[in-house]
């Protein structure tokens, strides 16, 4: 009998997955449902080489998370649920209680409840999901590995300039994103270097983006803040933004609710070009489309704004700066925007490098380079499969 992990990463309208098998290390399978809620949601399976995708009804996330399981045993991948033996869920926002992953109680259900206030589009689901895992596989336990975690060590300075009693009644502080991917970069750069502490400076930039200033291998600052929408200016989000922008516009008739959408699910790329499709905005600029242009450029300034902002913090000691996630680790047309913006490195890119098709790690600066820069594939999965290893002793 097979010992199996799930990974599992639910998000408002969709449940991502990945499967493990723990005794031989492989994965065995990964796909997600979306369009969950929809008339029509889609199911896609990856397995052996194979790849399925179907529309069909997935009225909510119980109904997706039975479907997954449905599917994983008609397959063959998963020839009994008892081979399940633990599941992994990647929760958004720990808040401070977390500062580590942890096995699911009552009462850890409970504080993550108590935190959907700080953030309400990812919790909410994610809680479902562990309750539906719950109540469909009652023997088995169910870890929680939390994005914040990574960033409790960001010290106190680099918070907001607001009112104390009111920072401290709410809640309010840098809390982060994007931990467990950067907790992996941290990881996997500590190998390739030979060293037990690292200092980086990474750039985790995909749909979500954020960088972060990694200091003797812990967080010492991070772009995203209270929630994910500070900082770089995203595939759907607004970034960094003049906070009487939102008083603006309610007072000007549009409701809080109008306002949250906007910054979240209508702005960044998508509001300054019409899409958040990278390729389909690669292709607006090579058809000298001025919007799509102007977009990267400000996309790819922001970029180069922290990467230099992180230096200083750092002051100067930085054995790599790194590009993670989609854009990061596949888009060399971005990154030489990126680089082009930064003015006071004394860079060197190896442009046959940088094209060169690499698995999981390679350098793009060449020995003049005054940093070491590279593209490192990131895998948050693994680090929540290992994490219930871990806790669980599988």
């Amino acid at each position: 009998m097979k010992s199996i992990i799930l990974v599992i990463n639910a998000g408002s309208s969709s449940i991502k997955y990945k499967v493990f098998d723990v005794t031989s290390n492989n994965v065995l399978a990964n796909g997600q449902c979306e369009k969950i809620g929809n008339p029509m949601g889609i199911f896609s399976l990856k397995y052996n080489g194979k790849k399925i995708e179907e529309e069909l009804p997935i009225s909510d996330h119980q109904v997706g998370i039975k479907i997954i399981l449905d599917e994983l045993q008609s397959k063959g991948i998963i020839h009994d649920l008892n081979e399940i033996k633990g599941i992994g869920h990647r929760i958004v926002m720990g808040g401070t209680a977390f500062p580590n992953s942890t096995v699911v109680t009552d009462d850890v259900l409970k504080q993550l409840k108590a935190y959907i206030p700080l953030a309400p589009l990812h919790n909410p689901p994610e809680i479902e999901t562990i309750e539906v895992f719950k109540k469909l596989l009652p023997n088995v336990k169910n870890v929680t590995v939390y994005d914040t975690s990574f960033h409790t060590t960001i010290p106190e300075f680099q918070g907001y300039a607001l009112n104390k009693e009111v920072m401290k009644k709410y809640q309010i502080k840098r809390y982060g994103a994007h931990g467990t991917s950067y907790r992996y970069i941290t990881n996997k750069m500590q190998n390739v270097l030979g060293k037990d502490k690292v200092n980086l400076v990474v750039c985790h930039l995909g749909n979500g983006a954020s960088i972060c200033a990694i200091k003797d291998s812990k967080s010492f600052n991070t772009t995203m803040g209270v929630t994910p929408l500070e900082g770089l200016v995203m595939g759907t989000r607004c970034g960094d933004i003049d906070p009487s922008i939102a008083l603006y516009l309610i007072r000007n008739g549009m409701t809080v609710d109008q306002v949250d959408n906007l910054f979240n699910k209508e702005s960044g790329l998508k509001g300054l070009v019409g899409t958040n499709d990278l390729r389909e905005i690669v292709q607006e600029i090579a058809n000298n489309n001025q919007d799509a242009i102007m977009a990267m450029e400000t996309f790819s300034r922001r970029v180069a704004k922290y990467i230099v902002a992180y230096a200083n913090e750092l002051e100067g000691k930085i054995d790599g700066i790194i590009f993670t996630a989609g854009i990061g680790e596949n888009n060399a047309k971005v990154l030489n925007l990126i680089f082009d913006k930064l003015h006071l490195f004394k860079l060197s890119i190896n442009q046959n490098a940088l094209s060169e098709q690499y698995s999981d790690y390679k350098l793009m600066s060449n020995s003049e380079s005054a940093y070491a820069i590279y593209q490192v594939r990131t895998d948050e999965e693994l680090m929540i499969e290992q994490d219930v290893k871990t806790l669980l002793k599988l």
